[in-house]
């Protein structure tokens, strides 16, 4: 679902990932472990297309993102689940309105994204403040929110920064179950964490753990976890191995975000 091919990003001349490689199939769940200021948060933000990289090639659904024209780009993220490591939520809306809203843009019906969105609240242990005022909740909860709406549906990519920061146990727990359910309903998640504890029960359910140390992957990562190379194509874009490419559109041209990333409709 998404592959980062030799990313690297510098901030005010100091290098923050250099030349990472890295892929997230669907039906996978990674997890990224490493300490403060070792790149984590930069590398989830390219990989949720919330910011460029200074080189490399980023695929998602089998394109290349570069080639894809600006204002394709929002249609595109509509279709990821991204809980940031300071939950972005509408403050004087209710948690459960924020959890509806990334269903909304996806064009579910307003019943079937209310009643997904109280289950994604359910999955987190937040149920209870579905009828809440965003602003009236602790941190904490805010991110238990913010999590609930990263994997609502799901999308098919979710990605997840810090999501048990300032958490309990049993709200880690509840972190695990959503991650891993995402999965196994078919996601593509990718998670960064300080936390060993969260990173230990991913791996316990499932996931796989890699480490990231001064803007690179250290240690050897398990096999699938590196795609194949890109290959030239016949029109000249390229593309990596065995992967499908969605659409025809031409490199330059608009996207259409159905075709791009195949999203569950709901019957007529």
């Amino acid at each position: 679902m998404i592959w980062l091919e030799g990313v690297a990003y510098r901030r005010d001349g100091s290098v923050v990932l250099d030349g990472v490689t890295l892929g997230v199939a669907s039906s996978d769940l990674i997890v990224i472990e490493g300490c403060t200021a070792s790149g984590k948060t930069t590398l989830l933000e390219i990989a949720a297309l919330a910011r460029a990289p200074d080189a490399g090639t980023v695929w998602f659904a089998g394109r290349n993102v570069a080639t894809l024209q600006r204002a394709s780009l929002p249609f595109v993220r509509r279709n990821i689940g991204y809980c940031t490591a300071e939950p972005r939520l509408i403050p004087e809306d209710t948690a459960l309105a924020n959890v509806m809203l990334a269903l909304a843009v996806r064009g579910h019906k307003p019943a079937t994204a209310e009643a997904s969105a109280k289950g994604a609240l359910d999955l987190v242990k937040a149920g209870d403040l579905a009828n809440r005022a965003v602003a009236s909740l602790s941190p904490g909860q805010k991110r238990l929110v913010a999590l609930a709406r990263a994997v609502v549906g799901p999308p098919p990519l979710v990605i997840a920064d810090e999501p048990a920061a300032g958490v309990g146990d049993e709200a880690r727990a509840a972190v695990i179950r959503a991650l891993t359910a995402a999965r196994d309903l078919g996601a593509a998640v990718l998670c960064a964490t300080a936390d060993s504890t969260l990173a230990d029960g991913l791996v316990l359910a499932g996931g796989r753990k890699i480490h990231i140390a001064q803007g690179r992957i250290t240690g050897a990562p398990s096999m699938g976890l590196v795609p194949a190379l890109p290959v030239p194509q016949p029109n000249g874009d390229e593309q990596p191995r065995n992967v499908i490419r969605p659409g025809t559109a031409d490199a330059d041209s608009d996207v259409d975000p159905q075709r791009l990333v195949p999203v569950a409709k709901e019957p007529a």
